[in-house]
């Protein structure tokens, strides 16, 4: 006999005034090329949506559409290409028109960073590679390569162009609006960056970008997984005004959840995992708040990216088109993302972003 239980809500007492944004992230893949009609619906449903903050990331498993200078320059050439970004990013402007975005191109030229030998990457712009980077060390200590590079990104979609680095003008046509930007992404696990090193590297992006654009804000620190030591340090040392830069701001942190079963978990135990693990992520988020209220008051939060893996995968994708993904995975990541949105609000993070709106193929 099924019983049920009866929940009252009291309307008339106000606990906090929500200043929290629902958004989502759109990870660049090949179902965003021009003429899939998957991308094409999936850009229509965004636009439809109509919500703010939206993180558009072009992102490793793809270098040819995400990295605009794949070789290095040499004293005559240079080989920035946006053929294949553009129309992509592009397409992303148009759906998220009148809408503040944040933009997050996560992966640098791999031959900025010294590994033992050259690494390449697939001829086939569709072809996904989780090899592309490699490295710990930049080639330019400074930063400044690095840097310059991101510089010229935003000026190419925000002021019409930019100058190489062998003096060759660029011309894009290009003068959208990005409010926001994030420096880099998960990079607990891109490149495995210390905070020092991070620390480092992003003020030097943000002194460069501030240069084409002064207003910009900028989303930092972008860890993907929190529940470690290691980045317990890292969120200690990245708020700390002391060890950054003079003047350089700190708008914005950012850090992500995934829910993840094991693989013998049946859809009827994943619940009891799922919310297990966010609340065990909401007691984090509450840590990483009273460092940042202690360290840094004036900077603000996005959690960018919560998600939740299948149990019969490693990176949370399925497709086999004979098994497809149940029903039932979806409902239980819609009531978490609820969940943890409603219980975020109650904590005054600024953006809680759903990961995301198309996935590619591992």
């Amino acid at each position: 006999m099924d019983t049920f239980t009866t929940v009252s809500a009291d309307w008339d007492t106000t606990e906090r005034v929500s200043k929290t944004t629902p958004s989502l992230q759109v990870a660049v893949n090949p179902l965003f090329r021009p003429g899939n009609i998957i991308g094409e619906n999936a850009y229509k449903a965004l636009r439809d949506l109509g919500t703010d903050y939206v993180r558009y990331i072009p992102w490793l498993p793809y270098p040819k559409l995400a990295v605009a200078a794949l070789e290095p320059p040499t004293n005559t050439t240079t080989s920035w290409d946006f053929s294949l970004i553009d129309p992509m990013t592009i397409d992303f402007f148009e759906a998220t028109n009148g809408h503040p975005v944040v933009l997050d191109f996560s992966t640098m030229p791999q031959w900025m960073w010294r590994t033992a030998k050259p690494v390449g990457y697939p001829a086939d712009p569709d072809e996904a590679t989780y090899k592309y980077t490699q490295g710990t060390e930049p080639r330019d200590p400074t930063f400044k390569e690095i840097a310059d590079y991101y510089a010229r990104l935003l000026s190419w979609y925000t002021q019409g162009g930019f100058v190489d680095e062998i003096g060759t003008r660029h011309d894009s046509g290009h003068y959208y609006s990005v409010p926001f930007w994030q420096v880099l992404n998960e990079v607990d696990f891109e490149h495995h960056m210390t905070p020092e090193i991070y620390t480092k590297l992003y003020d030097q992006v943000v002194m460069a970008m501030r240069k084409v654009q002064p207003d910009l804000k900028f989303v930092g620190m972008a860890l993907g997984n929190l529940e470690t030591s290691a980045n317990a340090r890292f969120v200690e040392y990245f708020l700390d005004p002391n060890n950054h830069e003079p003047g350089i701001p700190l708008d914005y942190i950012s850090y992500h959840f995934y829910a993840s079963p094991t693989p013998e978990e049946t859809p009827e135990v994943q619940g009891y995992t799922f919310f297990a693990q966010a609340d065990r992520f909401l007691a984090t988020v509450r840590y990483v708040e009273n460092i940042r209220s202690r360290l840094s008051p004036e900077t603000r939060t996005m959690i960018t990216e919560i998600g939740a893996f299948q149990t019969d995968t490693a990176v949370g994708y399925s497709f086999d088109e004979t098994q497809p993904i149940p029903d039932s995975h979806w409902y239980l990541s819609g009531a978490l993302y609820a969940y943890l949105f409603g219980e975020l609000s109650r904590m005054g993070i600024d953006v809680v972003g759903a990961s995301m709106l198309l996935a590619g193929a591992p």
